[in-house]
């Protein structure tokens, strides 16, 4: 009977393997909850801005203007925790606005942004009030970014690109004529706008060192730089060389543009 005990109870012990598997098990199962803690605390961007995951970049950035204009330090000096909730929607527009920083954070998350290090500074209250973003509420001006740039004039569409820099003075006293030479030209060719602030990169591809910095492109011919004065007549009128006849309709033109057709040379291309 004792015999009998004694074998039963070694039967029961686990073995040494056993214990192993157990182990192994146990730091899985940490590991994991490690894994789950950390995805976990991973900021997420696209709400806070308010945002689709499918939204633009001017989607995006009107987003973060309205957030701005609100959440600023300047605007709540009383509120302790205001400059580090600025530092998160900064740091979420910072990345989501940069085609290749979001690629990588919808892939990995924040830990695929280890190397990227931007997002600790932010400007003034009056900046984002009055400089960024100048044509991001014109519906007739097409704000055009590094993702979307190539194929907008290259589509075989008419574009004329005002390239600017939130704090040129001249930028800024040209933005009444472009908004009323683009409502006069709706319709009849593409007015867009690069923010090169934003854009840098796109813009010293194109060879932008001056601003604003204003020109035609079209698929299939170089791109011409406009060098006159920047009225809206003058402005107008170099369009309109690039503009062939048979592509303004009824429908699309006003009267005084038609004849501004009939006024001007032979189009050119």
């Amino acid at each position: 009977m004792h015999t009998k005990m004694m074998i039963f109870l070694i039967a029961k012990q686990p073995s040494q393997s056993h214990k192993r598997t157990g182990v192994r098990t146990l730091l899985s199962l940490f590991l994991i909850g490690c894994l789950v803690a950390v995805i976990s605390t991973d900021e997420d961007y696209y709400k806070l801005l308010g945002v689709s995951k499918e939204a633009t970049t001017r989607e995006i950035r009107q987003a973060f203007k309205k957030l701005a204009l609100t959440m600023h330090p300047d605007k709540n000096p009383n509120d302790e925790s205001a400059h580090d909730k600025f530092l998160k929607i900064n740091r979420a527009y910072e990345v989501l606005k940069d085609e290749d920083l979001r690629k990588k954070y919808d892939k990995y998350g924040e830990k695929g942004l280890q190397d990227d290090h931007q997002g600790g500074r932010y400007e003034s209250w009056n900046y984002y009030r009055y400089d960024f973003g100048i044509y991001d509420d014109d519906h007739e001006i097409i704000t055009l970014d590094r993702g979307d740039f190539d194929a907008a004039v290259n589509s075989g569409e008419l574009w004329f690109v005002n390239f600017y820099f939130p704090r040129c003075s001249h930028c800024h006293e040209l933005a009444p004529t472009w908004r009323e030479f683009a409502k006069e030209m709706d319709g009849v060719i593409r007015i867009g706008a690069v923010n090169c602030g934003d854009n840098g990169r796109l813009c010293r591809s194109k060879g932008i060192n001056s601003y604003p910095s204003l020109y035609i492109f079209k698929a299939g011919m170089n791109a011409e730089k406009y060098y006159g004065d920047r009225s809206k007549e003058s402005l107008t009128k170099f369009a309109m060389q690039f503009v062939k006849p048979k592509s303004l309709s009824y429908g699309k033109a006003t009267s005084s543009l038609r004849l501004k057709m009939r006024l001007l040379p032979e189009s050119v291309g």
